[in-house]
């Protein structure tokens, strides 16, 4: 098997890989795209995030987001899909919507397809009002995102929002006040989270 992101040959056979899915990445790729849980506060909610989105995690997610290189789904979760799911077991994942017109390029849900791997029950009742583009936007432009969004789905005892990188919180927060009337309890996630939030607290106000 070779690592889907370096391509060099695994040859290393690890107790993990005996008893879980094997590694999509070499050891050395695995290394460098290490975790490290933080939890930022953004107005009134506080966000989980496990990686810094640096050069290494921006390059991987823009391969399977941007390429469609949809064999690196089960990169990002590796090794945290199964303390995701006791984390928030009784919870369903409330998916952050992407653009019809990514969507349709791409071919996939690019979150749905990571998330999966956590065996956590989807919702995608999240819905866009207008079909904003976030690539490339300025954190200007970001920010409309705060009332870009609105829950058509059913009521929910519990609920996860996830995101795969948070750059100024705007799409949470959004997504955190559309959903608030239909859920008794909101939790929130982003896989990464840019640098200006590892040493702060955020507002998008």
């Amino acid at each position: 098997m070779k690592c889907l992101y370096c391509d060099s040959r695994i040859d290393k056979i690890t107790l993990k890989s005996l008893f879980f899915k094997e590694d999509p990445l070499c050891r050395e790729c695995r290394k460098a795209l290490k975790t490290e849980h933080k939890t930022i506060r953004i107005n009134e909610i506080e966000v989980s995030t496990f990686f810094d989105y640096d050069s290494l995690f921006r390059s991987v997610l823009l391969q399977y987001k941007e390429c469609c290189d949809e064999a690196l789904k089960d990169v990002f979760l590796y090794d945290l899909a199964f303390m995701i799911y006791l984390r928030y077991l009784g919870y369903e994942i409330v998916l952050i919507p992407s653009s019809e017109l990514k969507k349709e390029k791409r071919g996939f849900d690019h979150l749905k397809l990571i998330f999966e791997s956590t065996g956590l029950k989807m919702n995608d009742g999240l819905k866009m009002k207008k079909q904003l583009i976030q690539e490339g936007a300025s954190a200007e432009e970001r920010k409309r995102m705060t009332d870009n969004y609105v829950y058509e789905g059913k009521p929910l005892r519990k609920a996860l929002i996830v995101d795969d990188v948070m750059t100024t919180g705007s799409s949470l927060y959004g997504a955190y006040q559309a959903l608030k009337p239909y859920a008794g309890k909101i939790k929130v996630l982003s896989l990464a989270r840019v640098h200006d939030f590892t040493n702060q607290e955020a507002s998008v106000l």
